[in-house]
C-alpha cells in the first residue's frame, strides 16, 4: 500500500468513527428525550391523580342511612326539634351555625353556659342549631391531631347514631383536655360514646378515623367562609366576627338567647 492509499484509508476510517460517534450521540440524545418523556408523563399523572384526590376530599359529605346527604362540608350537623341530627329540621326557623374546636377552651366555655339555652329554644321548635366541629387547633395537642380525631368520631356519631350526637359532644366538651397536652386517648373518647348511649358497634370505629377526610374538608371551607375563630356564630349564613362589639356577645348573660328571640320574632 502506497503513502497515498494509506491516506485515503485512514482518512476513511475517521470519517466512519466520526459518523459512528455522531449515530452513537442521537441514540443517546433519543434515549434521554424517551426518558425525560416518561417522566413528563408520570409527573403529569401523579398532578392529575393528586387534584382528583382533592376534589374528591373536597367533595365528602355524610350520607344518611337512606344515601341521602345528612350534611355536607359546610351545612354542619343540623340539630332540630327532637335533637337527632338530619331529623325536624325547619327552614323557616331560626338557623344558628356553631363553629368551635374539640380542644378549644372557650368551646367548651360556650358548650357549659349556652348549651341549655340552646336546647330549651330547639325543643321549643325556635331555633335549628347546626354544629361544625373544627381542627383549626390540631397542633395544640403535642402532635397527636386531638382536634381531628375528636372531630371524626363526632362525624361518626352523627353519622350512624344521629340521636346520640348531642350527648356526645356535650361529653367531649365535659372532659375536654388541655391545650397543649397530648389530647383524649382513643379509648377514652371511645368511653365517653358509650357513656353518651353510642351502640358498641359503633363505638369500635372511632380509632379508625374514617371521618379525618371530612373534619379537613369541613375545616378548610369553613376558613374559607371567613370562620376565623372558634368558638363562632352564624346566622342565616352570615358569620357573626367574635371581635365586632356589634356581634352577639354570647359570653354576656342572655344575649344569645334574645339574640335568637329577636330574629324569630322578624
Amino acid at each position: 500500500m502506497n503513502d497515498k492509499t494509506a491516506a485515503n484509508a485512514a482518512a476513511t476510517l475517521a470519517k466512519r468513527q466520526a459518523q459512528a460517534q455522531v449515530d452513537a450521540q442521537k441514540r443517546r440524545a433519543a434515549v434521554i428525550w424517551i426518558v425525560v418523556g416518561v417522566i413528563v408523563v408520570g409527573l403529569i399523572g401523579t398532578l392529575v391523580a393528586f387534584i382528583v384526590r382533592q376534589g374528591a376530599v373536597a367533595d365528602v359529605s355524610v350520607a344518611g342511612p337512606s344515601g341521602a346527604p345528612v350534611v355536607s362540608n359546610t351545612d354542619g350537623f343540623g340539630v332540630g326539634s327532637s335533637g337527632v341530627v338530619g331529623k325536624d329540621l325547619d327552614p323557616s326557623r331560626v338557623r344558628l351555625d356553631v363553629y368551635f374546636d374539640f380542644i378549644c377552651p372557650y368551646c367548651a366555655l360556650f358548650e357549659k353556659t349556652q348549651a341549655a339555652t340552646l336546647d330549651d329554644l330547639r325543643s321549643q321548635g325556635i331555633v335549628d342549631v347546626y354544629y361544625h366541629p373544627l381542627a383549626y387547633l390540631d397542633d395544640a395537642s403535642s402532635g397527636t391531631k386531638y382536634s381531628t380525631r375528636a372531630a371524626s368520631a363526632a362525624a361518626l356519631v352523627a353519622q350512624e347514631s344521629p340521636e346520640s350526637f348531642v350527648a356526645f359532644l356535650q361529653q367531649l366538651m365535659e372532659h375536654q383536655p388541655a391545650e397543649g397536652s397530648t389530647g383524649l386517648p382513643d379509648q377514652q373518647i371511645q368511653s365517653l360514646a358509650s357513656a353518651a348511649g353510642v351502640p358498641d358497634a359503633i363505638v369500635a370505629k372511632i380509632p379508625d378515623q374514617g371521618y379525618a377526610a371530612w373534619v379537613r374538608s369541613s375545616t378548610e371551607a369553613a376558613n374559607k367562609d371567613g370562620v376565623m375563630y372558634t368558638p363562632s356564630l352564624g346566622f342565616s349564613g352570615v358569620i357573626q366576627d367574635p371581635t365586632d362589639p356589634a356581634s352577639v356577645q354570647w359570653s354576656q348573660e342572655g344575649a344569645l338567647r334574645q339574640a335568637i328571640m329577636e330574629r324569630a320574632a322578624g
